[in-house]
């Protein structure tokens, strides 16, 4: 007796594979992860993914995985099965959202890995500059020994915040355990959290912060609204003895005016971004007197701890939109 035939249904689209083996979703990665490959490997597998280490060649994919590495109409083109962008990072203008939206991509992002990390650099830039750690550490290998009549404490001094999102928070509850006489903040919004106990601070306007405190902590995305925000105009109301830090991005200060306040010796500043990064080895401020700024190469979120929690949030990120429970999404697919 012949037996009936029996239909195979085939899995949804997102249990196929695109490219991968059977059952398993296909992630390309795009640009090095900053910590070992073989452990960003392991992250994205025991979340259930194949993974092609695509650095330059195109794959088959479902899904794409960048840090800062650009994601142009170009790219998405080499990997034509590619279902969602996968950002390890917070920023992500670095991704052409309107080639995403065109081909119905869905973008996500990493929101907050390193709070605690940047936070961390600012006092450490803040401590560099009143302490002249730098100086200190330069005169010695010259084979030196006084180098200055001495540096400031931060106790006592009047402590500004512009930008109270998660890391100007944490920042602020970190200076706060020097004993600043104030701590005072600007936001678009009033934030509960940054008046009220433990860290007791006051919202002011821009002006007041650039005129008043002796030590100001930029903490602004960077986006149309920051480009330039803060502008030669503010940068004047700094006094000598104020020291700017800046662990947010580059772009939100004009760097020129910067560069030429700093030499003209109008304020100091702790430097972790630029407006151009890589810094050119013309930019004027590389130029600025040793003694007036430090400068470190956009490090604050680069802690070990920080980067193997960015990858962690990158698969499981991946797997719940693989699971149809999506998050940090910051494009929906069309």
């Amino acid at each position: 007796r012949r037996l009936p035939l029996q239909r195979t249904l085939a899995p949804p689209a997102a249990q196929r594979g695109f490219g991968g083996s059977a059952g398993k979703l296909k992630v390309a990665v795009l640009q090095d992860q900053q910590i070992p490959k073989q452990d960003a490997m392991a992250t994205l597998q025991d979340k259930g993914f194949d993974v092609d280490w695509s650095l330059t060649s195109g794959s088959d994919a479902w899904a794409v995985c960048t840090v800062t590495s650009p994601v142009t109409a170009e790219v998405l083109d080499k990997h034509p099965a590619c279902k969602v962008v996968a950002v390890s990072f917070t920023g992500f203008n670095h991704v052409d959202l309107e080639a995403c939206r065109k081909r119905g991509i869905a973008v996500v992002n990493v929101p907050a890995y390193s709070t605690d990390a940047v936070a961390e650099l600012s006092v450490g830039l803040a401590l560099s500059v009143y302490r002249e750690i730098p100086l200190g550490e330069r005169k010695l290998r010259e084979g030196g020994w006084v180098c200055s009549p001495g540096g400031f404490e931060i106790r006592d001094k009047v402590v500004g915040i512009v930008g109270l999102g998660d890391i100007g928070i944490r920042t602020a509850q970190l200076f706060r355990a020097f004993g600043p006489r104030e701590l005072l903040g600007w936001s678009r919004r009033q934030k509960p959290a940054f008046t009220d106990a433990p860290i007791g601070g006051k919202h002011v306007e821009l002006e007041e912060i650039f005129e008043r405190c002796d030590i100001v902590s930029l903490h602004v995305a960077l986006n149309a609204e920051t480009q330039g925000f803060v502008g030669r105009a503010l940068l004047e109301r700094l006094r000598p003895e104020s020291v700017l830090i800046n662990v947010a991005r580059g772009g939100v200060v004009d760097q020129k005016a910067m560069a030429e306040l700093l030499s003209q010796r109008r304020f100091r500043a702790g430097l972790d971004v630029f407006a151009v990064e890589p810094i050119p080895a013309d930019d004027p401020i590389l130029k600025v007197p040793a003694d007036q700024v430090v400068l470190t190469p956009h490090v604050a979120y680069k802690s070990q701890e920080a980067l193997r929690r960015r990858m962690a949030i990158t698969a499981a990120n991946l797997r719940a939109f693989a699971d149809g429970e999506p998050q940090n999404v910051v494009l929906q697919a069309s």
